[in-house]
């Protein structure tokens, strides 16, 4: 079976230096060619290969699917509760999230897979290339990605054999899709999601976010209310964020959904799924998109129309991100939730304003708008209790 690839993709696929990177706009093609190379790297020898994506729910809905539709009827066996895929030659392939940097330590391999690298903890990296030492060989490894700021991917750029395109680089990209997202972005956001530039963003909204104090797992959640905040797109991701509030008026963004061209049925399903594994008593929606909240209270799901106030809500969130009198911060984000991470890392103030601070860009803040409507909706507890001794 022919596999087809465009000019760069097959000169990435090709490409025989140990460390590589694919970087480019959304839609480029880039995982397609990633899975190819592992395809390929298993195929040339039985060989241990490891693919990780940032989360679960990328390696499963994503970096997974892509690589069985590449590998066809090759793939002749899939362990679903291991996550390990047997190659037709014998080759085992582990598939992991990198969520949880040090639980990728294991057995050694042959070769390594990183896809939507700029997502990953830097830890990734750098336990995963300690185990490409099966048979006592250094093995090859590569990352599949579009930037994300200038992290540790930019840093690692002089030591990787880069190979970059764009969005509209990808024949096989449908030239509306292409269109459309061309339409919406602009400015430096255009030049990351579309080109597969490195830039760094000026003018950051929430320059207060820091992740070594606001990037937290939070195990103790006796007592909390979980509410959750939607945004609607389809071009543009949709967005589910469930985020706790605790009794101490502390907000944990501990779970998101954020992805594009879902249909309301998909939207719907998946709130359902968020409703009942967090207990979800209220979704705050974005007042613009009756449809989706009609829809929604037709099937049995608690949503209101959020206040959707633009700087009231960045504000709140501000105020949140400031560290209080015990030395933690106030908003918290689960490190899964890589999507809105990124996005607080590069929301901006609009341009051009003389100065002024008054409004950001409307690009990279879907996560943020979806935050927004439940700090400015949500009734958050402002009235404590303590029991009288004098009185039973």
């Amino acid at each position: 079976m022919k596999i087809e690839l465009y000019g760069e993709q097959w000169r990435f696929v090709n490409c025989t230096d140990r460390f590589s990177l694919f970087v480019g706009g959304i839609g480029s093609g880039k995982s397609h060619a990633g899975a190819v190379k592992a395809l390929l790297a298993g195929g040339k020898a039985k060989t241990m290969g490891l693919v990780v994506a940032p989360t679960y729910p990328m390696l499963r809905d994503a970096t997974l699917r892509t690589f069985q539709a590449v590998a066809g009827n090759a793939l002749v066996d899939f362990h679903k509760s291991e996550m390990r895929g047997t190659l037709r030659n014998g080759s085992e392939i582990l598939f992991r999230s990198a969520d949880m940097p040090d639980r990728l330590r294991g057995p050694n391999i042959h070769w390594m897979w990183i896809d939507e690298a700029a997502l990953c903890p830097a830890q990734t990296w750098e336990i995963g290339i300690g185990r490409l030492r099966a048979d006592g060989t250094a093995g090859p490894a590569w990352l599949t990605t579009t930037p994300k700021g200038r992290n540790w991917v930019y840093n690692q750029l002089q030591n990787l054999t880069v190979f970059r395109a764009t969005t509209g680089d990808n024949p096989y990209l449908d030239r509306e899709f292409v269109d459309s997202l061309q339409a919406v972005y602009t400015g430096q956001f255009a030049r990351q999601e579309l080109l597969g530039d490195f830039v760094t963003f000026e003018g950051l909204v929430y320059d207060e976010f820091d992740r070594s104090r606001h990037v937290m797992e939070l195990e103790q959640r006796d007592g909390w209310r979980f509410v959750a905040g939607l945004d609607e797109g389809y071009t543009n991701p949709s967005v589910i964020l469930v985020v706790g509030l605790d009794s101490d008026n502390r907000v944990h963004v501990a779970q998101e959904m954020y992805q594009r061209r879902m249909l309301q049925g998909d939207v719907i399903a998946e709130a359902k799924r968020l409703r009942d594994a967090f207990q979800v008593d209220t979704f705050y929606a974005d007042p613009s998109a009756a449809g989706l909240i009609a829809e929604l209270r037709d099937a049995g799901l608690p949503v209101v129309a959020a206040d959707h106030r633009v700087m009231d809500g960045i504000h709140r969130v501000k105020a949140a991100l400031q560290v209080a009198g015990d030395g933690r911060p106030r908003l918290t984000v689960a490190p899964t939730c890589v999507n809105t991470i990124a996005e607080f890392e590069s929301y901006v103030w609009k341009e051009g304003r003389a100065g002024m601070r008054d409004e950001p860009e409307k690009v990279n803040d879907h996560a943020m708008d979806a935050l927004r409507y439940i700090l400015n909706s949500a009734t958050l507890q402002s009235v404590y209790t303590v029991e009288n001794p004098f009185y039973a």
